[in-house]
């Protein structure tokens, strides 16, 4: 970025009276022409292509424009991998016990029945949040790879799930909502493959298992697929399942809150009155939790996403650079349908003894 037609480029809105370089950072002193965001909003986007993070800063009355390169070197990646191992293992674990009745300490060597439950639930997700990593690469934003959250025996399949941890600026709206869109449609459109094959699988024996005993909430999704598939059983395949786990999972990260996929989606398509709305979310959950327990259902579920949703309701959400471009019409269209799929894949009670 030291070329004559880089120096151009940024001297339209910064001017520069000096280069200097230390090692691989550059630093550019001058005089701003544009306020801040206005500078950020022109220069993020070539900064970011050849591979540099850019701030502005004041050092002994001097304005200098320093870029520095994106490295990751930092990452502990062994830390991702340990995590999706555990989480593996988490959900065989949770699929052994949950429909073939295995005793995880008297049996420990049959802990492999759950491996095909785990497999499909860990295509769903990995698609997800693959999607995110690549969407995110390809907008020039820094991303982290996946983590997986393992979580045996509280929670029902094993996992809360996966996330991608965004670094640095977000380049504009539409950045933000093609990161947020990306992951929740293709993680939907594996929980659909899985739970198709599932449903066409013969049924399984369950012998001493405990999803006889539990009875699931359908979402609209779900029951639409079982009016068009050849169901092979009245039973459910650890498979199918793990298709209605994707749904789940899917819903819960389109709520429209915080720095979830749906907080970045309403975040691009409604600027900082996104703050009202994620505010409200955990109040509404929280709320028809109290309800359901009241009335003797199971509203364990709501409550607890409620207080998770409130914890990224207060964390906010970034500005992205340039936040004041709205989304073309082709982005608002696709924002509505993810939350219209958001509510058909929503069950408020996915699970009553």
């Amino acid at each position: 970025m030291t070329e004559q037609g880089d120096l151009d480029r940024i001297d339209a809105v910064f001017q520069v009276y000096e280069v200097r370089t230390s090692g691989p950072v550059i630093k550019y002193y001058g005089e701003p022409k544009v306020d801040s965001k206005t500078l950020f909003t022109h220069l993020w986007n070539d900064f970011a292509q050849r591979g540099y993070d850019i701030e502005l800063r004041r050092e002994y009355g001097e304005y200098v424009l320093v870029a520095t390169p994106v490295s990751d070197a930092g990452e502990k990646k062994h830390v991702n991998i340990v995590l999706a191992i555990a989480t593996v293992f988490a959900i065989m674990l949770t699929g052994a016990v949950l429909f073939y009745g295995v005793n995880p300490l008297a049996q420990p060597l049959l802990i492999y029945k759950g491996l095909p439950f785990a497999a499909a639930v860990m295509f769903v997700l990995g698609s997800h949040e693959l999607a995110h990593y690549l969407v995110a690469k390809r907008r020039g934003m820094r991303a982290s790879l996946p983590f997986f959250i393992p979580l045996p025996f509280i929670s029902p399949v094993g996992t809360l799930g996966a996330l991608i941890q965004l670094k640095g600026a977000i380049p504009d709206r539409k950045s933000l909502f093609d990161v947020g869109v990306a992951g929740p449609l293709v993680g939907l459109t594996a929980a659909v493959i899985v739970t198709i094959v599932g449903l066409l699988l013969p049924p399984i024996t369950p012998g001493t298992a405990l999803m006889p005993t539990v009875a699931l909430g359908v979402p609209i999704l779900f029951a639409l697929i079982e009016k068009v598939v050849p169901v092979a059983s009245t039973s459910l395949h650890p498979i199918a399942f793990a298709g209605w786990v994707g749904m789940l999972i899917t819903s819960l990260n389109l709520l429209p809150v915080g720095q979830l996929d749906g907080g970045h989606i309403a975040r691009a398509l409604s600027g900082e009155k996104t703050t009202y709305i994620s505010a409200a979310v955990p109040l509404i959950l929280m709320t028809g939790g109290i309800y359901y327990s009241l009335n003797g259902l199971n509203g364990e579920m709501l409550l607890f996403w409620g207080l998770f949703t409130l914890l990224f309701a207060a964390g906010g959400h970034p500005q992205p650079i340039n936040d004041m471009k709205k989304l073309d019409t082709k982005r608002v269209v696709l924002g509505i349908i993810a939350f219209g799929l958001c509510i058909a894949c929503f069950t408020p009670i996915p699970f009553q003894a």
